[in-house]
């Protein structure tokens, strides 16, 4: 049977609204605990973050690179922690009966069971009445009643830890105050730490010392490749200098190298880097400063190529010359175009020029591409240039590499005139064989002969008399040319100059030289041999000189006849070597003279013949007579007989009569031909008596004829 509740009793439903309304504000305490305490935490975390790298970059001075990563790290930590003691605190799902259990966890209830049993009992046993099972009604009634009586004694906000919050609050006040304070208080350190972390600065921090490298811009530093170089380290005007320096370096992915930098002076530091082929990380501790930087080899400037175009006005075509600079050929005429083109290993920037001679303005150096220059002029004068080359990337300078490029000067022609045959006195009738030889560096464009003849003419004066006064006359005849364009460099050229075509009187003088001409672009050149004088003298008196000098070469001809019987006397008698030699010292010293003598009477055979003197007759019998068995003896019978005395020793019976009997035939042969010299002399006497009776014969008839020509005219007359 069922009980109805009296009227008097309160409402379940009531009661559940008044304990709900109770835990919900006190789990919203108890959020606002969490959030606080998670702020607290956060705070501390964000404030150890900030502290520990703050110390960090000022003791280690972090690089940028390394900066962002710490930075991003450290971001990263505080907003996961942000999530864990803040979001997370606020997006807690807390059941209020979750809450009462919390509150048991920490203590029990003092007046009876537990306060999470009892909260579910005011809070869940209602509802069970609205089920279709539902318990006594009574009974929930009076469960729920003492549940919530035993509820209104317990306060839940004595369940809260005061203390906790309290201190809670004041970490936080002071998590904030402290970084302020700090700020305010270093606020140079602490814009400095600021401005490295958030704005990507690379401001350094207060130091001692500061380390300075030489060459290097915004740590990088451009050296030449697989070259040695000085690595230089200074310090900051008014910065402390260390007593070493310490490098540490690696190239490429090799190992790293320690070393201590060479101190030179207070701030002056020095290191002798070997050769690099890679990329080089180095990094630099003097003191309190550390410095980094990157060294990269780079290939130095320099010219691979050197290509001189060149073109002479008289050029159709122009020339290329590949060169080293230094070529010791290459060198041009004057008013020749020159254009030098140079082509670098690397992209250049800039080209410097030294010269000895101004370069024109309209002709300057010029830049075709990255790697290649240009420099055209006119050839003037000697030029000598240093070229130097300025990297596009690095900047670094090559070495100067030298450019000679000479002037070839058009020498003027050299000429030369020899005579043979004749001497310098020589007859009217005369004809002397000349030989020119001409040379010049580019072509002979024209060859002439130049003959001068001074003839004494009479002349009358009123004090002194009848008196001579020379009459010159000059005349050129050209033996070869105008050539154009001249492309012979030599010319030798043979010429009988025909003395009586000239019809020179005796005592007249010849003067004959040679000029030559080149096909020189600044003008023509010419030049002239020396000059060749000749006297021209009567026949008879020339005649009168030759046979002279020939009969002295006759007398010297019987000296070397008394000298070879000697010979022929003294081997009846050779008994030694010794004796033998001498001998035949003295039979070559005769074959010599008789050599000499056989020369000397062709020449004077040969000067008869050019001067017209004698006649075929006479230069036929000394030819024949004289002058070949002279040549027949001494390569024959004289030859054989020089040997043989070589080979004398003395002891052979044999052989000294075959060389006694040698000797008498050349004694012999000797003795004819000197009677054959005294034969062509007395008949070149005859010869020349007869040519006298011809001459006066017709000296006669042409006076007879004179005579009587005048005669016939003044009978006319």
């Amino acid at each position: 049977m069922t009980t109805a509740a009296p009227p008097s009793s309160p409402d379940l439903g009531r009661l559940r609204d008044g304990l709900i309304a109770r835990l919900m504000l006190f789990r919203a305490r108890v959020r606002k605990h969490l959030v606080l305490e998670g702020i607290a935490r956060w705070l501390g975390e964000a404030v150890a973050v900030v502290l520990v790298s703050f110390i960090l970059d000022r003791l280690l001075r972090l690089s940028l690179p390394t900066r962002l990563i710490f930075l991003v790290m450290g971001t990263v930590f505080l907003l996961v922690e942000a999530w864990r003691f803040i979001v997370v605190p606020i997006r807690l799902e807390m059941s209020l009966i979750g809450v009462a259990g919390a509150i048991d966890r920490a203590g029990t209830d003092k007046i009876q069971g537990t306060l999470a049993a009892r909260v579910a009992s005011v809070l869940e046993l209602p509802e069970l009445l609205k089920t279709s099972s539902a318990p006594s009604a009574a009974m929930v009634r009076t469960a729920v009643l003492r549940c919530h009586q035993a509820l209104d004694g317990v306060r839940l906000e004595d369940h809260l830890n005061d203390k906790r919050r309290q201190i809670t609050v004041y970490s936080v006040a002071l998590l904030l105050l402290l970084p302020m304070l700090w700020g305010g208080y270093n606020h140079r350190a602490t814009g400095l730490w600021f401005r490295r972390y958030f704005l990507a600065s690379n401001d350094p921090w207060p130091q001692k010392t500061y380390l300075l490298v030489v060459g290097a811009e915004k740590g990088r530093m451009v050296v030449p490749k697989a070259e040695p170089f000085v690595l230089r380290v200074g310090i900051k005007e008014g910065s402390v200098s260390p007593e070493t320096i310490t490098l540490r370096y690696r190239e490429g992915r090799g190992s790293r190298m320690t070393v201590a930098m060479t101190r030179f002076g207070s701030g002056d530091f020095r290191y002798d880097f070997p050769p690099l082929g890679l990329n080089a990380e180095v990094e630099l501790t003097g003191n309190d400063d550390v410095q980094s930087l990157d060294i990269e080899p780079v290939e130095r400037p320099k010219i691979v190529e050197l290509l001189l175009v060149s073109q002479h006005p008289t050029e159709e075509k122009s020339t290329s010359h590949r060169f080293a600079g230094q070529d010791s050929d290459l060198s041009f005429l004057a008013k020749t175009r020159l254009e030098l083109r140079f082509t670098a290993n690397v992209p250049i920037r800039e080209a410097r020029l030294k010269s000895n001679v101004p370069v024109p303005a309209a002709n300057h150096l010029k830049q075709v591409d990255d790697h290649t220059f240009t420099l055209a002029w006119i050839q003037e004068s000697p030029v000598q240039l240093q070229i130097e080359l300025v990297g596009k990337g690095a900047n670094l300078l090559s070495l100067p590499t030298p450019v000679a490029v000479g002037l070839k000067v058009d020498l003027p022609p050299r000429v030369g005139l020899t005579y043979s045959g004749v001497r310098q006195r020589i007859t009217p009738s005369a004809h002397i064989p000349l030989a020119i030889q001409a040379r010049d560096d580019y072509g002979i464009a024209k060859l002439d002969l130049i003959t001068k003849s001074e003839i004494l003419a009479a002349e009358s004066t009123a004090t002194t008399g009848p008196a001579t006064r020379p009459i010159a006359e000059t005349a050129t005849r050209t033996l070869a040319g105008p050539i154009h364009p001249a492309t012979d460099l030599e010319l030798q050229q043979p010429y009988i100059l025909e003395v009586r075509a000239l019809k020179l009187p005796a005592g007249s003088v010849l003067s004959v030289s040679a000029a030559a001409t080149d096909d020189c672009y600044l003008g023509l050149q010419t030049s002239t041999s020396r000059i060749v004088t000749f006297r021209i003298v009567p026949p008879e008196e020339l005649f009168r000189e030759i046979l002279l000098r020939q009969q002295g070469d006759r007398a010297k001809f019987r000296r070397q006849i008394e000298d070879a019987q000697k010979i022929r006397d003294a081997l009846l008698t050779v008994t030694t070597p010794e004796a033998a030699a001498v001998l035949a010292r003295q039979h070559r010293q005769i074959q010599r003279e008789v050599a000499r003598v056989g020369i000397s009477l062709a020449e004077s055979v040969t000067e008869m013949k050019n001067n017209a003197l004698g006649g075929p007759e006479a230069w036929d019998l000394m030819d024949k007579n004289v002058l070949q068995p002279l040549k027949k003896l001494n390569d024959d019978a004289m030859t054989r007989q020089k040997d043989a005395l070589d080979a004398l020793r003395g002891d052979d019976l044999s052989k000294i009569t075959e060389v006694t009997a040698r000797q008498d035939q050349i004694v012999t042969k000797m003795q004819e031909i000197l009677k054959q010299m005294s034969q062509w002399d007395s008949f070149v006497d005859v010869l020349n008596q007869l040519n006298e009776i011809i001459k006066l014969e017709t000296n006669v008839k042409q006076s007879t004829e004179q005579i009587k020509k005048k005669q016939t005219e003044g009978v006319f007359d």
